[in-house]
């Protein structure tokens, strides 16, 4: 909803009159009357997503990258981050480190863009797709030398305020640590099963965070912070920017 209202800009990929009476009635409906308007190919338009999207999974992948490389060799990962992106080219924002991009569209988009270029020679669109395969191995293998037995999932949810966890990046992690026979628990409100991936979803908050050995958290929020000696997050910021 917050997309339609304060769109960054409105793309329609129509180029006649109708469909720039189309894209005033979409700015029309949204709270920002300056929006920019983009009329372009209905093809163009779909490009205009699917690399934007990717790009966002490329920033996304490339701090989560900078933030293996820390892990591994034991440096603090907001100093470097902080410093990188204080050059204005590159800025301080969509820069948190997580357990991988996910969500409605990025997933998707990279992997359609990425089948878009059946033909045309490419190295990058397909590092963004592995990119974050790669993630989520690593999350789960420096989860699993700890040896924990068992393992809590705080929310299943991308951000926070959100209700969708649909191709959530920390499922991906959640997997590959069942995998090795790790027992995993879900405190997960928006759940309405009993069970996630075959995980018991507890409902009472003291359970969960008795129970869990290690609690894996995307973000960190107020409901965890008097048991961050338990938790394991690569979030820097307390946001999901």
């Amino acid at each position: 909803l917050y997309d339609n209202l304060y769109p960054s800009r409105i793309v329609v990929g129509d180029r006649t009159e109708a469909g720039e009476k189309f894209a005033h009635i979409l700015r029309d409906c949204s709270l920002q009357p300056d929006t920019p308007i983009i009329l372009t190919n209905p093809t163009e338009a779909e490009s205009i997503k699917l690399f934007a999207n990717t790009y966002l999974a490329l920033r996304v992948a490339f701090f989560n990258e900078l933030d293996s490389f820390a892990t591994t060799f034991e440096l603090d990962s907001s100093q470097i981050i902080e410093g990188v992106s204080t050059d204005p080219r590159i800025g301080n924002h969509y820069n948190n480190p997580s357990f991988g991009y996910g969500g409605y569209c990025l997933p998707k988009d990279a992997k359609q863009l990425l089948a878009n270029y059946q033909n045309v020679p490419q190295d990058l669109i397909s590092a963004i797709v592995q990119s974050n395969s790669t993630r989520k191995d690593f999350i789960a293998n420096d989860i699993l030398s700890k040896n924990p037995s068992v393992v809590g999932v705080y929310r299943l949810t991308m951000k926070s305020g959100s209700d969708n966890f649909r191709n959530s990046s920390i499922q991906g992690v959640m997997e590959r640590i069942k995998a090795k026979g790790v027992k995993i628990i879900v405190y997960e409100p928006e759940c309405q099963e009993k069970e996630f991936l075959d995980a018991p979803v507890i409902r009472d908050m003291e359970q969960f965070k008795q129970q869990a050995d290690i609690i894996l958290a995307n973000r960190i929020t107020p409901d965890i912070e008097d048991v961050l000696a338990k938790v394991y997050t690569r979030d820097i910021k307390g946001s999901d920017l």
